[in-house]
């Protein structure tokens, strides 16, 4: 969660998105959605949902890896299909992002 926390300060530096974390979507909670601040910023073209992953630096094998990113792929699925996603992003274009951790380091990031 301290990542996250990291991650969530960045991303509200600029205010073309409002930033939500653990957000309810069709029955369950986005790490991080960045809704597009169209009515401030109207062609804005992107909007994101994010997952990201832990796995501690004991736990760590391939294995598990590929296991994470199977869960995220299917959360964001679930979390696009959301009523809230889909009259929230206008026009824009939803990009799913997943980040794995091994401890403090980033070691899977794909746009998905």
């Amino acid at each position: 969660k301290v990542v996250q926390g990291f991650l969530l300060a960045y991303l509200n530096v600029v205010d073309y998105y409002i930033t939500q974390s653990e957000t309810e979507l069709n029955k369950g909670y986005s790490d991080i959605f960045m809704e597009p601040f169209v009515s401030k910023y109207s062609d804005l073209q992107y909007s994101y949902l994010i997952e990201l992953k832990y796995i501690s630096r004991n736990e760590y094998s391939e294995e598990e890896q590929q296991k994470k990113i199977q869960d995220a792929q299917e959360q964001l699925d679930q979390y696009m299909k959301s009523d809230r996603v889909k009259n929230s992003i206008g026009s824009t274009q939803l990009i799913k992002i997943i980040l794995v951790y091994k401890g403090w380091e980033l070691i899977y990031c794909e746009e998905y």
